[in-house]
C-alpha cells in the first residue's frame, strides 16, 4: 500500500507546487502591471497650492488665477494693491516706457524705500532682466528693499544673482502667499521692525 501511495502523494504535492508557483507568477504580474500603469500616468503640471488666508478674504486680495489673468500694468498695479494692503505709504505704480527698472515704488513703517520690478511673462524670468533692475534699483530709484516680482519664478542663474546682490525675489509660490494675504515682509523674511505686521 505504501508503495502504491507514494507515487500518488508525489503527484499531489507536485499540483500544490504548480497552483502555488502559477498563483505566485499570477500576483507578480498584476502588480507588475498596476506599478506599470501608476508609473505612465498623466503627470500634472506642479503648481502650488491656493494657500488658505487664516481670515475672511479682503477685496484687495489676489489668487494666482487672477494675477495669470491680468494684463502687464493690471499686475503691476495689483502689486500696489497688495503694497497699500500691507500698511506701506504712498504705494504708486511708476511702471511705463523709461520707468528704469521701476514699476511700483512704496515706503515701509520705518521709512525704507521699497521698489519692486513686476513682470508678467510666461516662462521664468532670466538673469538679464535681474541684472538691468540690480543695476537701477538702489542707484537710480534708492531702493533699501529691492524686489523682482516673477509670475512664473525665475532661472537657476537668475535667483543665484539675486542673492549675491541681495536683490528679493518674489516667484510663484511667494506670489500665492503675498496674495492670499500674507505680509510681503513675512513672505521674503524681512524683519519689518516691532509691531509692524498689519
Amino acid at each position: 500500500m505504501r508503495r502504491f501511495l507514494q507515487p500518488l502523494w508525489a503527484l499531489v504535492r507536485a499540483g500544490i507546487a504548480t497552483r502555488f508557483t502559477l498563483a505566485r507568477t499570477r500576483a507578480a504580474a498584476f502588480l507588475t502591471s498596476r506599478i506599470e500603469q501608476w508609473a505612465h500616468r498623466p503627470v500634472r503640471q506642479a503648481r502650488p497650492a491656493e494657500p488658505d488666508a487664516s481670515y475672511t478674504r479682503r477685496s484687495l486680495d489676489h489668487t494666482l488665477e487672477a494675477f495669470e489673468a491680468a494684463s502687464p500694468t493690471r499686475f503691476e498695479e495689483m502689486c500696489r494693491e497688495l503694497l497699500e494692503r500691507d500698511g506701506f505709504i504712498d504705494a504708486v505704480r511708476v511702471g511705463g516706457a523709461g520707468d528704469f527698472g521701476a514699476d511700483v515704488v512704496a515706503v515701509d513703517g520705518l521709512g525704507r524705500r521699497v521698489v519692486l520690478q513686476c513682470k508678467r511673462y510666461s516662462a521664468p524670468l532670466g538673469s538679464e532682466a535681474v541684472q538691468r533692475f540690480n543695476g537701477t534699483a538702489r542707484p537710480v530709484h534708492g531702493a533699501a528693499v529691492p524686489v523682482v516680482v516673477a509670475l512664473n519664478g525665475f532661472t537657476e542663474p537668475a535667483a543665484a544673482f539675486a542673492t549675491r546682490q541681495r536683490l528679493h525675489l518674489v516667484d510663484r509660490e511667494r506670489l500665492a502667499r503675498w496674495g492670499a494675504g500674507q505680509h510681503l515682509y513675512r513672505v521674503l523674511d524681512i524683519d519689518p521692525g516691532p509691531g509692524r505686521y498689519t
